[in-house]
């Protein structure tokens, strides 16, 4: 275990002295305070706007994940990929290491993005919804793009940059689908679909406009076992992969 906290150490010293760091800080606080800046002078009511903002960040989440997962394929491109090829056994670790680095700082960016913004729409007098709630959609949303936080990995250090970015514009633009009836039959089996149908229903649950559905359930546990598939597939990947690929 120390031994892989020695890799978790090593990835932050270099997120911090890169952009990705920056880019987890600041979006958040730009995008938080400008739609607060919209809704002070919106006649929409609160619920509309909770949901507007959630739905939104949703959408764009599956691009942020696959710029972000490129910017961090480019810098260990840079380096020669030595991170991951200079280790003889356990080569997984390096591989891990990554995603979970990229997960922390996701979680940090979904705090601020979505609780930092529930705090201070809270304070401009909109009081209906507790903090709790805000918190709760922040582990929503980042714990279902889990899966797409393996996937565009495996894309990027697969098929190279260009692959992963337009993977990115493709997964927002069904995620917005998602939100259509073209959704209701198909969210359960896309990555795409969990985080924009699981926190639209969290919210309508919270309002009591939504009772918790079978279909829900279900749902979570097919991106569970989704996720521990592509997590066997990571380990895989890791031991096969030696450095090549193609850009696209």
């Amino acid at each position: 275990m120390a031994y892989f906290m020695n890799y978790i150490k090593t990835d932050f010293y270099k997120f911090y002295h890169s952009q990705i760091v920056k880019i987890h800080l600041i979006v958040p606080i730009i995008t938080a305070i400008c739609f607060l800046a919209y809704y002070k002078i919106s006649p929409w009511s609160e619920f509309n706007k909770v949901m507007t903002y959630i739905q939104i960040v949703s959408i764009s989440f599956p691009l942020v994940i696959s710029i972000v997962v490129n910017m961090v394929y480019e810098q260990e491109e840079e380096a020669g990929f030595q991170y991951f090829l200079g280790i003889a056994n356990k080569r997984y670790f390096p591989h891990f290491s990554k995603l979970i680095s990229m997960l922390i700082l996701g979680l940090i960016s979904t705090l601020i993005t979505i609780l930092g913004f529930g705090i201070i729409f809270y304070f401009m007098g909109n009081n209906s919804i507790e903090m709790i709630f805000y918190f709760t959609e922040s582990l929503i949303i980042l714990g279902s793009n889990i899966l797409l936080y393996i996937f565009y990995y495996l894309v990027v250090f697969s098929f190279g940059k260009g692959a992963s970015i337009w993977m990115g514009i493709i997964g927002s633009i069904i995620s917005a689908l998602m939100l259509t009836g073209i959704g209701d039959s198909t969210w359960m089996m896309l990555p795409w679909g969990y985080s924009i149908r699981l926190c639209s229903y969290f919210i309508l649950f919270n309002s009591n406009i939504l009772t918790p559905k079978e279909q829900i359930m279900q749902a979570i546990i097919v991106m569970i076992v989704f996720i521990i598939m592509f997590l066997v597939l990571q380990v895989i990947f890791s031991y096969k992969w030696e450095g090549r690929r193609e850009d696209y």
